[in-house]
């Protein structure tokens, strides 16, 4: 029988935050700042990687303010029910969430309050957004024995965790080095906020669907953020390394795909900048469960330039029939390109 145990991404004692906390959110939005803004909508812009309107607002002081105000993406909202047409330039609505740190006048949206008085929920749990439920989960279940035979099909988040730079005794064990690069990110040059896709580790922890694909000599891993692609070889070295996601060459063990990956052109462990070296060795290990319905991914990061021991990772998929991976095609708002 499947297991339901929570995923945690990195370590057991991750700080988890909800999937509107994903890229940008961490960094430009404040946790403990959350509130309601009302006002005119002047501007839709409806692309990945995030849902964004523009709101004229009177502040407390009677004066005009203009609110930038961002969903989760396309694919996320689409998959809650939530569409184009929702809303209209010129609809007078209220958002609540998160505001942004340090005075900006930006939020990353929780909720909508419609003209009607109808309030739209735009952040639910994964469980939710792919309908994990009970019968779904009975309906894998009892699936065909050749449909759960191996890892070669779509699966689906059973949470998302995507936890703050952790430092010192109770997070990341950073080198001086490691602490020195960590001080000078700055959330405002995420490379997210420009549509400049990830690399690995960072790709791993994301709140959409995967896939997997056989080729004989290699596995092609398609993920759905970012319409991104990792190539595993299981023959020699294989091509040349993907620059943001490495040179990856793997080996069946029984139900475990076991997983070497190197030359990452990518200098960041996560989305809150902290820093990986291009010496980074990451070994990972995807396990199928003995019943075929859940994959796990178990990793451990050595990078001696920024860490004094090994990071673990750790990230668990399901499997539901039926469930598919989207395209993303991220695009910017024309005053950020």
């Amino acid at each position: 029988m499947r297991s339901l145990q929570v995923l945690l991404f990195l370590t057991a004692s991750s700080e988890v935050l909800c999937a509107s906390a994903h890229h940008a959110a961490t960094g430009r939005y404040d946790p403990a700042l959350e509130g309601l803004v009302e006002g005119e909508i002047t501007d839709i812009f409806w692309r990945n990687p995030h849902v964004r309107l523009l709101l004229d607002s009177t502040g407390e002081d009677g004066q005009e303010e203009e609110w930038e105000i961002e969903f989760g993406s396309v694919n996320t909202v689409e998959r809650l029910g939530v569409t184009r047409d929702l809303v209209s330039v010129g609809d007078r609505v209220g958002v609540y969430g998160r505001k942004g740190r340090n005075g900006l006048t930006a939020m990353f949206a929780t909720s909508i309050t419609l003209p009607d008085g109808q309030e739209v929920v735009l952040q639910v749990p994964p469980r939710a957004r792919y309908g994990i439920t009970e019968s779904a989960q009975l309906e894998a279940d009892n699936a065909d024995a050749s449909l759960r035979a191996d890892i070669f099909r779509v699966w689906v988040p059973l949470t998302y965790a995507n936890p703050l730079a952790r430092l010192g005794e109770e997070g990341y064990q950073l080198t001086e080095a490691g602490r020195a690069t960590q001080a000078l990110w700055d959330p405002e040059e995420d490379p997210a906020l420009r549509c400049i896709p990830p690399g690995m580790p960072t790709v791993m922890a994301n709140p959409y669907p995967v896939s997997f694909e056989d080729r004989g000599d290699s596995i092609v891993m398609r993920l759905e953020e970012w319409d991104g692609e990792r190539i595993i070889y299981l023959d020699g070295e294989g091509e040349p390394s993907q620059p943001r996601m490495g040179r990856s060459t793997g080996r069946w063990e029984g139900n475990t795909l076991v997983v070497q990956t190197r030359d990452i052109d990518w200098r960041y462990v996560d989305d809150v900048g902290t820093p990986q070296s291009e010496e980074v060795v990451i070994n990972e290990r995807f396990t199928l469960s003995e019943d075929g319905t859940d994959l796990s991914w178990i990793a451990e990061l050595i990078d001696a330039v920024n860490f004094t021991e090994p990071v673990p990772l750790e990230v668990q998929w399901t499997w539901l029939p039926g469930r598919e991976v989207k395209p993303f095609n991220c695009e910017l708002p024309a005053d950020r390109q």
